[in-house]
């Protein structure tokens, strides 16, 4: 069976209240005192929620208001940030561009020297049957 780990826990403590028996998570439970205690505050917390909130409804306007206030288009929500990342980015690109061409091997004396000359390979391109003249 999979570990648990810490995050994974805290996601699925958070995220599923109503979850009861999984081993992993009581595994995880026993032997992690930090968690143990998350467990226990978020229990807290949501009781406290239901006990002194547990019969509030929004009124009926309340969804369409929200829906009016969210931005209307990703560079309203961006706004200037996108902007102040651009130089960074550019940057980033011209160095990684560098990194590539100096990392580009460069052929050495004795690479080259076991090379063929240029006429020899010539002369193979002009008669592939290998006869010297």
């Amino acid at each position: 069976m999979k570990k648990m780990n810490c995050g994974e826990l805290r996601d699925r403590l958070t995220r599923n209240a109503d979850e009861r028996h999984d081993p992993a998570k009581e595994r995880h439970l026993e032997q992690c005192s930090a968690c143990r205690t998350y467990a226990e505050r978020l229990a807290t917390a949501r009781q406290l929620l239901r006990a002194h909130h547990g019969n509030v409804e929004p009124d009926a306007g309340f969804s369409s208001r929200v829906i009016a206030r969210l931005p209307k288009s990703p560079t309203e929500a961006l706004g200037w940030a996108a902007v102040r990342f651009l130089p960074a980015t550019v940057a980033l690109a011209l160095v990684l561009v560098w990194f590539t061409f100096q990392a580009t091997p460069q052929p050495t004396e004795a690479a080259s020297a076991t090379l063929a000359p240029t006429e020899d390979l010539l002369s193979w391109v002009i008669d592939p049957s290998g006869d010297e003249q």
